[in-house]
């Protein structure tokens, strides 16, 4: 028995070191976004030679002078929340809604909308994009935030729909049956008895969203024309794509601000992401 758990300890000590070593240039490449935010000039070299926090003086005081360009960073991460959390409340109401009447009501076609929804995330994103255009012009939203909204939600609900179907699932019908019972209509048992019942698996769902909207581009790219209603992600985008000399000190600060929320956040939420995600799919 001793030998089998030693056995054991040392196939993850290996496995660990493993992971370590495909993971380190990775690592690599963070270390050296964090050091070139921090370098008083361009870094060719791991180490800066000079340490300067101008760049990311440079971020919360008062940016570049550009046409329609707000004059600080926090107007753009306001727009940036502002997308990432309508996709996020939008995705958990209709994949809440959808996923209780796909695992609980029986109608025709039903088999054939489950395949339907994998066949619709096989499709590459540019496909959809011309099309998806059309739609919002003739809705009359484009450059607005609701379209970027509507589009990225789009994109979020195949994943959302399944995993909040799984855990509906899972639910025994029995307890369903006693809120009948009692007198609760459907969205009164759907709001006050199944929801609570699922909410790894929401949670899940809304820090998927939530991640999906924060990192979105193309959306923001092609359906915004206002400056102003630009988010960090077009922000980032338009400093490297600028005609002037790149400042690379400042590009890895805007990165850095860039990524570290959402870091932050998978990072605090891991746990509760993997089993509503893992738990989604158990039956």
């Amino acid at each position: 028995m001793k030998e089998i758990m030693v056995v054991a300890k040392w196939n993850k000590i290996v496995l660990g070191i493993i992971l370590l070593m495909l993971t380190l240039p990775l690592l690599f490449l963070y270390v050296w976004l964090i050091f070139n935010s921090i370098s008083g000039k361009p870094l060719y070299s791991l180490f800066p030679d000079q340490i300067s926090l101008q760049s990311w003086i440079k971020l919360f005081g008062k940016l570049p002078e550009a046409s329609g360009m707000p004059a600080s960073v926090f107007p753009i991460l306001g727009n940036t929340v502002l997308v990432a959390g309508g996709v996020m409340i939008l995705n958990l109401l209709i994949c809440g809604l959808a996923g209780y009447a796909i695992s609980r009501l029986h109608f025709k076609g039903k088999e054939m909308l489950l395949s339907s929804l994998l066949v619709m995330k096989a499709f590459p994103l540019l496909i959809l994009l011309i099309a998806t255009y059309f739609v919002l012009f003739y809705m009359r939203l484009l450059n607005t935030f609701f379209s970027v909204i509507l589009a990225r939600t789009a994109m979020e609900l195949v994943m959302g729909t399944w995993i909040i179907k799984g855990f509906f699932d899972n639910v025994p019908k029995e307890i369903e049956e006693s809120g009948i019972i009692d007198g609760a209509s459907w969205l009164t048992l759907w709001r006050k008895i199944m929801i609570p019942l699922v909410r790894p698996g929401l949670f899940a769902v809304a820090i998927m969203a939530f991640i999906g909207g924060w990192s979105d581009f193309i959306f923001v790219y092609t359906f915004i024309f206002d400056q102003s209603k630009w988010t960090l992600s077009v922000f980032l985008y338009s400093l490297i794509a600028s005609q002037e000399s790149v400042d690379y000190s400042f590009l890895a600060t805007v990165s850095i601000f860039y990524m570290l929320p959402t870091l932050m956040l998978y990072g605090l939420a891991q746990k509760g992401l993997t089993r509503g995600v893992l738990g989604g799919g158990i039956k």
